[in-house]
């Protein structure tokens, strides 16, 4: 994808800049409408059918607080517990934007479906994609080796206490934080393809 592929558009969906050949994604310009119509501090919006993200999404539940990464999204992630389907009408996307939450909130497990994230830059909002699919996959991960041990000693799930939890999460999970954990990134991006996908 470069720079050129990318299409801005209004409020209503209509095409003002870009590549208007291409016809606008209904389902994510629903979505991601109604994110920024609700959260005026969100200016840009992460979306996509990660294996993990989808998987874990399958159990319409909040992650446990079990890896340092997992302390991201302390108390700034919620679950959109419905499937309604492919995502084409604009009641559907405020339900899904009322979801997330009001800030600090930042990622959405959607059930049966995948996983949300949000920032105010897209560099933050794209970290936090890629840190919440990790941590599902960790999640499951290690949900799957706690069940096949059974009770077995010393294999109980260890989730980190609420007061460890409340002080590492601002480390870890602040705007900033985002944002400069993509620059390595983005950084490896504009090596690999010389800046390609500028043009």
């Amino acid at each position: 994808m470069r720079v050129s592929d990318l299409v801005l558009v209004d409020h209503g969906g209509r095409v003002v800049a870009g590549g208007a050949q291409e016809p606008v994604n209904t389902a994510a310009f629903t979505i991601h409408a109604a994110l920024h119509a609700a959260r005026p501090d969100v200016h840009a919006a992460c979306h996509a059918h990660s294996v993990h993200g989808k998987a874990f999404s399958a159990f319409g539940r909040e992650l446990d607080m079990l890896t340092q990464d997992a302390l991201r999204f302390y108390r700034s992630h919620a679950v959109y517990r419905h499937f309604g389907g492919v995502v084409v009408d604009a009641d559907e996307g405020r339900r899904i934007a009322a979801a997330l939450g009001p800030r600090p909130y930042k990622a959405l497990i959607l059930q049966n479906h995948g996983i949300l994230t949000v920032g105010e830059t897209v560099d933050e909002a794209a970290f936090w994609f890629m840190s919440l699919e990790r941590t599902c996959q960790a999640q499951l991960l290690v949900d799957a080796a706690a069940a096949g041990a059974g009770a077995r000693e010393g294999w109980e799930k260890k989730v980190i206490d609420e007061a460890e939890c409340a002080h590492s999460a601002a480390s870890v999970g602040a705007p900033e934080k985002g944002w400069l954990a993509f620059q390595p990134y983005y950084d490896e991006v504009l090596a690999t393809t010389n800046g390609d996908f500028l043009k």
